[in-house]
């Protein structure tokens, strides 16, 4: 290949393959996170128009990022416990609606509205829990 060099001793088709070399790696880093980052944040899994009211005991409740988990022990018409996978938001946000470390303990009887697995499968994303005392936590600060 023939190049057009300048005065200075320059190869303008070799500068411009490097130009062009940086930014299309910059481009395709910037792609991959993007695709990367949006498909963590998608809900696609949970069944949005429907909700659905679950009455168990609760197994375990962790509030951690990026999203909390509570596990609750649903008895069906003949006793037979299954587990249940609660999705909710990170720490962060719930503890601005609420929500502690000790706000749930296992062995607490719980009723939880959720959203459910659109594969029927035993979980969802929480929309609210009442507790044993009659308090109602959700995603949402208290009134809204």
């Amino acid at each position: 290949m023939i190049a057009d060099c300048n005065a200075k001793g320059v190869c303008a088709t070799l500068w411009a393959m490097k130009r062009y070399s940086r930014s299309s790696c910059l481009t395709l880093s910037l792609l991959c996170f993007a695709t990367t980052a949006g498909a963590h944040h998608s809900f696609a899994m949970f069944d949005r128009s429907q909700t659905q009211t679950i009455a168990g005991t609760v197994k375990e409740f962790e509030l951690i990022n990026p999203h909390s988990w509570l596990r609750i022990m649903v008895p069906n018409a003949r006793g037979v416990q299954s587990e249940w996978s609660v999705e909710l938001g990170g720490a962060g946000q719930l503890q601005r609606f609420g929500w502690t470390p000790d706000a749930v303990h296992p062995g607490d009887k719980v009723t939880v509205l959720l959203h459910p697995l659109r594969d029927g499968s035993y979980g969802g994303q929480l929309v609210s829990v009442t507790l044993p005392g009659g308090k109602v936590l959700g995603q949402r600060p208290p009134g809204t």
